[in-house]
């Protein structure tokens, strides 16, 4: 898989990189703060999802599936988006990251976690900054979804990287864990929802540097496709 991004750098300049990588790995369970983690598992007991076989859990999908989009189809209405970080490399082996939402087959969930991430494509924001720029405060950096209510949006999760598991050891979790050699790209692991799992039409998301003054921001809409046997 190649990538042609936006790369924004810490001094405000607009560069392009293309990232690379054969496999994709959505990782679960990745907090930092184990509460958080048991409360994240405690919200996906609540849907009748078993356990994880392991914390942290990987979870491969389609290294094709992921791309930036502004709308989503998914089949049947048990669906949800989650906030995380996209991790990947350039030919050249440097690190780049970006906002991301593994969104995620509730419904398929129950009966196996692999095959609910990998029945839904994976949405990236359009830019990407540069893991060098910001390691130095990388725990600061604020990470929100929000999803609908009403006419107004409500926070659904909200944290910061530092609530997370930090670049080197997921990537390091990664490759111990990947099927067969090649480069890797991977999903960060999410933030317990506030108030528990919503089935949205929409879904935004943000990652606020207040280092370097910046913010991405991105959001999609949900298309359901009728669930027909």
């Amino acid at each position: 898989m190649r990538c042609e991004a936006t790369v924004l750098r810490y001094d405000g300049r607009a560069e392009s990189v293309s990232l690379v990588w054969d496999l994709c790995v959505a990782i679960g369970y990745a907090g930092r703060n184990q509460k958080a983690v048991k409360d994240h598992i405690e919200e996906l007991v609540k849907l009748k999802v078993p356990a994880p076989y392991a914390v942290p859990a990987m979870y491969w999908i389609e290294p094709e599936r992921v791309f930036s989009r502004d709308c989503l189809s998914v089949v049947g209405g048990d669906t949800s988006g989650e906030v995380e970080f996209f991790l990947a490399r350039d030919e050249g082996g440097d690190l780049f990251m970006t906002l991301a939402s593994d969104h995620t087959d509730r419904a398929l969930e129950t009966v196996s976690v692999s095959k609910a991430k990998q029945i839904c494509s994976k949405i990236l924001a359009p830019v990407f900054w540069k893991v060098s720029d910001i390691r130095e405060h990388w725990d600061k950096i604020e990470i929100v979804s929000e999803i609908p209510d009403g006419k107004e949006f409500r926070v659904y999760q909200k944290g910061t990287l530092g609530d997370l598991l930090p670049p080197e050891r997921l990537e390091e979790l990664a490759r111990e864990d990947a099927p067969f050699p090649g480069k890797v790209a991977l999903f960060s692991g999410t933030l317990p929802a506030l108030g528990g799992i919503v089935y949205a039409g929409s879904f935004r998301m943000s990652l606020s540097d207040p280092v370097l003054k910046r913010v991405i921001r991105f959001g999609y809409s949900v298309a359901v496709l009728p669930d027909r046997s």
